[in-house]
This record gives structure tokens, sequence and C-alpha cells, in this order.
């Protein structure tokens, strides 16, 4: 990779930067590789720190070229103009701009960090790896394939074999940094934006997110996401010129100690170790994953939920001492820990109850056993305990994702007309660690949702919540209807106005031996009616 004299001029490696902290990391690359370097840098927002950090590349680039507006291929065309390209060096894996002009046959491919995609799997990439992303008809897959080293900055990155990986420390401690000792404090937030910045819903999510964290940690300073800006009261915020790998050292020469909360940006792997300088993030229904990943390295992190109204979660249960742990434990998990769990045990001769004391110490979960009298009154018995407005019912063998309680109960609440609101399950157990899918298309609700549950259930019974209210006016559930009890409530209780399925799904759905032996059946008589199994069990 030395710079050697072509036959169309000088052969040179290029870096290509869209983000300040891949302006960071490929400073590092220069550092460690010692090669001289072109630069391209693409705006991609209205951040001022853009150009910043565009001009930061000329520290260690040769010429530096900064594409932004409508014609950046021909800025492109015209710098390369003359130029022989012997190795391209690209965070951004699947970057349209400079996949327009790699060509594996004539230049060598190098990779480097590319923010919270290095560590947290799955991600944009590891999702789309067939996805053709290059003219010459490249997939993302087979451009990672052609990176001959991928230079990483964190302690391991997920997306590349260890074989492949070059490990860099990043500095950016100034060197006329003085750390201040006057003893003064300073709380910081850093704005995210989570989920898809393209998806209208999930925007408006992290906005009340945002406020939330914002009121929880009682911040003095907030860093607003160039994306996502929320409107604050009370609260100073910041315009910096710089990242905040680097703002944090100007922070430390005003403040003593300095106090950083977010929701899982890879900037708390490079400040919390420094002196004076402690971090926690916030785990929420839109970043439950990226949350935990975090934690293995060493972040601690606080559920910060949507809404502060108690849930009361019925949870009937008979003889599922092999399940009900599991399903407790997927309770305690949800980023909606305002909650009271009903067990309420018909009669098991197991150790289903010796499973469950073990919780009880827990002031939010109670049991009590009764005897064996069938799943309806089990469940009367369940909601009369109840002690709130809000019901939501959970199954001793089924298990709820992490922003189950969340996302049901933002439904319900952003709608007063509704008084009940359900969502979807898998019987896929791979999918229980997943990271949250937000379809904001073909929900279930109105006259159509009203329509089809004549014919039905359409409800899944483990991910359904409630207004007490509305369960009371209909009669609640009936002592006598064992098998069909949820259809049977559901079919006196859901109006035209009242009823929403979110085509999201929250629950997996554990396969017992007997609905296992069940669904051999329906197998059977799905196709005797000319139907898919998935069709026969929909709503299930």
């Amino acid at each position: 990779m030395d710079k050697i004299e072509g036959k169309v001029g000088v052969e040179m490696n290029l870096f290509f930067c869209t983000s300040p902290f891949q302006v960071l990391v490929a400073r590092e690359v220069a550092r460690y590789t010692k090669q001289e370097f072109y630069g391209m840098y693409l705006i991609m927002s209205q951040d001022s720190r853009q150009m910043l950090y565009a001009e930061k590349m000329k520290e260690f680039c040769q010429e530096v070229c900064v594409l932004q507006g409508k014609n950046v291929l021909e800025t492109v065309e015209n710098f390369l103009d003359g130029k022989k390209i012997s190795s391209l060096y690209l965070a951004s894996l699947d970057n349209p701009v400079a996949l327009s002009f790699f060509n594996p046959n004539e230049m060598n491919l190098f990779t480097f960090d590319d923010g919270s995609t290095s560590i947290i799997i799955p991600n944009m990439y590891t999702k789309t790896l067939n996805r053709v992303v290059s003219p010459l008809g490249l997939t993302l897959g087979q451009v990672m394939s052609l990176s001959q080293k991928h230079f990483t900055v964190f302690e391991q990155t997920k997306l590349f074999e260890e074989d492949k990986q070059i490990s860099l420390q990043l500095n950016t401690q100034p060197l006329s940094f003085k750390r201040a000792e006057n003893g003064k404090k300073v709380r910081v937030f850093l704005g995210q934006g989570l989920g898809s910045i393209y998806k209208e819903k999930e925007i408006q999510l992290t906005k009340q997110l945002t406020k939330r964290a914002l009121q929880d940690c009682q911040a003095n300073v907030y860093y607003p996401h160039p994306r996502v800006q929320v409107e604050v009261d009370g609260v100073r915020v910041a315009a910096p010129a710089q990242c905040f790998e680097e703002e944090i050292y100007s922070l430390l020469e005003e403040y003593e100690n300095v106090e950083v909360y977010g929701f899982y940006s890879t900037a708390f792997l490079f400040v919390k170790d420094i002196e004076g300088v402690a971090v926690q993030s916030y785990r929420t229904l839109l970043s439950t994953y990226e949350t935990e990943t975090l934690e293995k390295y060493g972040v601690n992190s606080k559920n910060l939920s949507l809404s502060d109204t108690i849930v009361d979660i019925v949870m009937p249960v008979y003889n599922g001492e092999k399940t009900v742990e599991e399903s407790i434990q997927s309770i305690l998990h949800q980023t909606h820990q305002n909650f009271r769990l009903w067990i309420v045990d018909d009669g098991s001769t197991d150790k289903t109850q010796e499973v469950c004391q073990k919780y009880l110490t827990d002031s939010r979960i109670h049991f009590e056993k009764l005897n064996h009298q069938g799943i309806s009154r089990t469940l009367i018995a369940g909601v009369n305990l109840a002690q709130g407005e809000i019901i939501s019912r959970q199954d001793s063998d089924d298990v709820w994702m992490p922003w189950h309680l969340d996302l049901v109960l933002e439904q319900l609440e952003s709608n007063p007309t509704l008084e009940i609101v359900a969502a979807k399950v898998t019987p896929e157990e791979s999918e229980k660690d997943s990271q949250l899918h937000y379809n904001v298309n073909n929900h279930l609700f109105g006259e159509e949702l009203w329509y089809q549950l004549a014919f039905r259930n359409l409800f899944n019974h483990s991910t359904v919540i409630f207004r007490k209210s509305a369960y009371e006016e209909a009669g609640g559930y009936q002592p006598d209807c064992d098998g069909f009890e949820d259809w049977h409530l559901w079919a006196r209780m859901v109006s035209k106005e009242n009823a929403y399925i979110l085509n999201v799904v929250t629950a997996y759905y554990r396969l017992s031996e007997r609905h296992k032996k069940g669904m051999a059946f329906r197998a059977r008589l799905a196709r005797t009616r000319g139907l898919t199994l998935e069709e026969a069990l929909e709503g299930e």
C-alpha cells in the first residue's frame, strides 16, 4: 500500500467518511498504517459539526473532498479524475456514493468502525447481507467479504472474523487538557434517534422517551441528536463544535464530575473509564437489545417506560412447573416496570408453587392457590384480585418480549376510545431475544376487526391488555366456557370503535406437547378446508 508511481499518476489510499466518529477512527487508522491518504467526507445532515470534521480530515489526508448537495456523484468524478486509488478505506459498508466508484478489480478494500453497528448484532448490515449495494452487482455480504482487514477501536467488533481485525486505541484527549478540581458536577444527556429515523411513529416515540429521560436524570445540559431534536424547558441545550468523545474533555475542564446519560450511544464506551466521568444508559422499548449489548461492556442501564400507569397482570397456571419461571422472568424483564403480577394457581399438583415462591420477595408479585376448578373460574378470580383499571393477560407457558407492556399500553393510552389492545405472537424461540420490529402497516381495528371476530378468535390471549371497566360492562369471563373463555369474552366486549390489534410481535408462544398434538390435528383440519396451517392459526 506504499505510495508508488503508476501510469496514470500516483497511487493513493482513500478514506470515505460520513460522520465525526468515523473521522476519529480514520485518524487512528492513518496513525497505525503510516500511509498517505486522500479523504472524502459525505455530509448527510445539517449538523454544524459536519464541516468541522471534514476539515479535521486534512490533519491526516493530503487532499479532502467534501460532498454535499445534489451533485455529489459529479463532485466525486471530478475529484478522482487523474487519481489512481489503490485502496479504499470504508466504514459505511453500503454507502452508494462510495460504492459508485469502488471496483474490486482495481482497488483493495479495508474497513473500519461505523459506530454501534460494529458491536450490536443484528443491525442494518447483518439483516440485509443479500442486498445489492453496488453498480457492479455486489451484495452487501460480498462487499464485507472483500475487506482485507477491519480496523476497530472496540474490544472486538461483531461484524468480522477475529483474524481480520486490527485493534486500535481511540485517543481523543487533547495535549493541553487539565481536569478541573472545583467540586462542580454536571448532568448531561446525549440525544439519540431510536429505531428508524425514517418512521414517524418511532420518531415520536423517541421524542416521548427523551423527554422522560431528561426529567428522570434531571439533566443540566441536553445534547440533541441532529435528526431528532426535542424542545425542553429548564435544560441548557448544547451546540457543541465537536463529537462527545472529544467534548467530554471540555466538560471536565469546567466540571470536576460529569454524569453522562443517554440510550445506547457508543460514546459511553470511550468516556466511562475517564476519571470523574460516570455513565448510565436508559433501556427502552426501542433499545432493549442495544442496551443489553452495552451492559456486556460495563455500561449500567435503567429501565425507562413511556407511562407511569400501574398494570395488573393476571397469570393463570396449572401444573406449570416447567414453564412458569421463564414467563415470570419475561415480566420482570419488561421496560415497563410499574406492574402487579397476580399468579393464580388452579390447584396444581406439581412444583408450580415451589417455583413461584422464590419470586414472592418482590412486593409486586402475588400468588393465590385455588382448588382446581378450570381456566374460566381461575381467570375470574385473577381479575377480581386486580386493584387497578388496566389489566393484562399472560399465560404461564408464554414469554413476553421486553417491549410488550410498553407497546400495548402506549396504544391503549394514546387513544381514549380504545378499551382492548392486543398484538402478535411467534412460535419461534430464536425471536425471544430479537429487536423490536415495529410495523406501521396492517394493524387490525374498527369494523373489520369487529366483523372478523364473529368467525375466529383474533386476539392472542397472552398479548391482550384491557380496561377493567369494559370487562365488567361486558359481564367478564363466564365460568362454564373453558376452552373458548377468551373468545367468548371478546365477542361481548369488542365494538366497532374500542379494539385494536397491533401487527407487531410482542410474545413468544411456547408449543407444549399437548399443543403440538393439537397442532397436528389442526394441520389436518386446515388441509381439508383448503387452508394453510398459518391461516388456520391466525389470531391464536
